[in-house]
């Protein structure tokens, strides 16, 4: 009977000893399994990650491919731009032309009347209209003049000369379609011809008839509303509507010391040439001859801009 007894004893002590380990043991099971699933999740995001930067690279990829293909075809369009230019430009001849005012009517600014010869060059046809300068826009992401809204102009003005917009704004939208802003020599040129006409269509002003000013409109006008306004060039609109900035840095007195072949203005500043009056001129702001200063970062609601190109499509000043 004590041998068996002790024989059950022993088996409930075993039993125990065996409840025991087993307890002890679950622990380290659990963290088993917590550091296996850990692996598998490690596993599965380092796959994720070797997927992700595949993608990354193929992507990279692409955006080179896609940078190249635009450098290309940027390349393609600024080789075109020479002759684009020409088709909506107008050529000037080689020659000299009479700079200035002659007598004591034309303000000392103007004075004195000089000889200039100029190398043959192109010049917009029309100021830059506001289509144009949307186009600018979309294309570089540069900034929208103050009175535009949603990024567009105002409504059925897309053929109004472009306003409130900076001398490096013009500057800007020049160097885009691969042509500069005209010297103020090249630009009273374009306007009076070599028979120093007072205004680009001749000697007699006629109020309303050949150009947007003295207020009578109050706004701008299309760039072709008046065919009778052009030079003799055929170059549209240079007076009157809006003034239009020039590459050169103004100097009242410049025109005592000016160069007499290919003038470019003073080397320095602190403001640029505008030319041709507004649409709020009289008759004095709408001659050729008339010329102004303003600082390189003003915009107005009476600058607008055309541009320019030399004769071998360069851009040269």
């Amino acid at each position: 009977m004590d041998e068996w007894w002790w024989w059950l004893l022993t088996c409930g002590f075993g039993l125990y000893f065996v409840i025991l380990l087993l307890e002890f043991n679950r622990p380290s099971q659990k963290l088993q399994e917590q550091i296996d699933n850990q692996e598998q999740r490690r596993v599965d995001m380092a796959q994720r990650l070797d997927s992700a930067r595949k993608q990354i690279a193929d992507i990279e990829a692409r955006q080179v491919q896609l940078e190249s293909e635009m450098e290309a075809m940027e390349q393609k369009r600024q080789e075109s731009l020479p002759e684009a230019n020409k088709r909506l430009m107008i050529h000037i001849p080689n020659g000299p032309f009479t700079m200035g005012g002659r007598d004591e009517e034309y303000p000392r600014g103007e004075r004195p009347a000089h000889s200039v010869f100029l190398t043959d060059y192109y010049i917009a046809r029309y100021p830059t209209t506001n289509q144009d300068y949307r186009e600018f826009i979309q294309c570089t992401g540069h900034r929208v003049p103050i009175h535009w809204q949603r990024g567009t102009f105002p409504t059925g003005m897309a053929q109004h000369p472009v306003v409130n917009v900076s001398w490096q704004d013009a500057a800007a939208f020049a160097a885009w379609r691969g042509a500069r802003l005209p010297t103020e020599a090249e630009w009273e040129k374009a306007a009076r011809g070599e028979d120093e006409r007072p205004y680009p269509w001749g000697p007699r002003f006629t109020e309303g008839e050949r150009c947007n000013g003295g207020g009578a409109v109050g706004m701008t006008t299309p760039v072709d509303e008046y065919p009778e306004g052009r030079s003799e060039y055929g170059v549209w609109d240079l007076c009157g509507n809006v003034y239009e900035w020039c590459n050169d840095f103004y100097d009242e007195e410049y025109y005592k010391n000016s160069p007499s072949t290919n003038p470019k203005g003073p080397e320095g500043g602190q403001e640029r040439v505008v030319r041709g009056g507004s649409y709020m001129e009289n008759r004095a702001g709408l001659r050729a001859t008339h010329r102004d200063g303003v600082t390189e970062v003003t915009t107005r609601d009476t600058i607008g801009f055309r541009i320019a190109m030399n004769a071998d499509g360069t851009v040269s000043g």
